[in-house]
């Protein structure tokens, strides 16, 4: 009898194992170049909201293509290099290897088949990019994909925001990142290269190397 009942509470424990949904953040972008915001931001969403690990996921063809965009290649091994030293981050080949246009709800749909129902998928977006997915047609199935994890732009009017996104999306699985707010990204760094300005505290030290030694985006 004792055994049995052991043998029952080692089920019950083991199953409330089981259970417990893993943490899975998708952060994706062109990284034309990645700088220090991105992965300060997956660091704060991943201690914030409990992820295991956070896959940096550079845009293979994106379908708005900008005349700058470094070839994907090259971004995947700008955002390795990212990433690199820290267990959390994780570069991903998933659109880069992907010929055609690459959309992200064909990426998430990758992801889940992969990872399967165990697993959520936390779409860590900024706030700006809302507008995009309110308007977007196939909203609701990337909605039903993963959550969306926001980290807004400007913390003025940041509770008057955060109510209207709500609001606007009231079927998404929606969180919102505690993040200080630094007014720079990628194209500012791209601008300050171009203009000969240093940028050493913008991006990660082995992503300077290369563009330094490769001279991306200096004229």
């Amino acid at each position: 009898m004792q055994q049995t009942r052991l043998q029952a509470l080692q089920f019950s424990f083991n199953k409330r194992k089981r259970d417990v949904m893993k943490e899975l953040g998708i952060m994706g972008g062109t990284f034309n170049p990645p700088h220090n915001l991105h992965l300060l931001v997956a660091q704060l969403a991943a201690e914030q909201y409990g992820m295991e690990k956070v896959l940096f996921i550079p845009s293979g063809k994106p379908p708005h293509k900008k005349n700058d965009l470094l070839p994907k290649m090259v971004r995947f091994e700008l955002t390795e290099a990212a990433v690199r030293g820290n267990p959390l981050f994780e570069a991903s080949r998933i659109e880069v290897d992907r010929p055609g246009v690459t959309w992200s709800i064909t990426t998430l749909r990758a992801l889940r088949r992969i990872h399967g129902k165990g697993v959520r998928l936390n779409f860590i977006i900024g706030d700006d990019n809302l507008p995009s997915i309110r308007d977007y047609e196939k909203r609701d199935a990337l909605l039903k994909l993963a959550r969306l994890v926001v980290c807004p732009r400007k913390r003025k009017g940041n509770k008057r925001n955060i109510h209207n996104w709500r609001r606007i999306l009231p079927n998404a699985d929606m969180v919102f990142v505690d993040c200080p707010q630094f007014p720079f990204s990628s194209t500012l760094v791209r601008d300050w290269l171009e203009a000969g300005r240093d940028v050493r505290y913008l991006v990660p030290s082995p992503v300077l190397d290369i563009i330094n030694e490769r001279r991306y985006f200096m004229k």
